[in-house]
C-alpha cells in the first residue's frame, strides 16, 4: 500500500472515530489529502475515488484488529 493511500485511510478513520470535539479537524485533514489524491488522479471525480476506497477502507480496518489471543493450552 503506498503511503499516500495509507494517510487517506488514516484519515479517514480518524475523520469517523474521533471524539466530537476534534471532527472539524480530521474532517479538514481528509478533505485536503482527499484533494490531493484527486489532484493527482485527473479525470476521476470525488464519488468515484471514494468509491475506490471502500474496499481498501475495510482491508484497513481488518489490518487495525488485533488477533484473537489464544487460550491457554491445558
Amino acid at each position: 500500500m503506498s503511503p499516500e493511500l495509507e494517510r487517506l485511510l488514516e484519515a479517514l478513520y480518524e475523520k469517523l472515530t474521533c471524539p466530537p470535539e476534534e471532527k472539524s479537524h480530521r474532517v479538514a485533514t481528509f478533505e485536503r489529502l482527499l484533494q490531493d489524491a484527486l489532484a493527482r488522479q485527473p479525470g476521476t471525480s470525488r464519488d468515484e475515488l471514494l468509491n475506490a476506497l471502500q474496499d481498501r477502507y475495510r482491508d484497513f480496518l481488518r489490518a487495525r484488529r488485533k488477533p484473537p489471543t489464544m487460550p491457554p493450552q491445558v
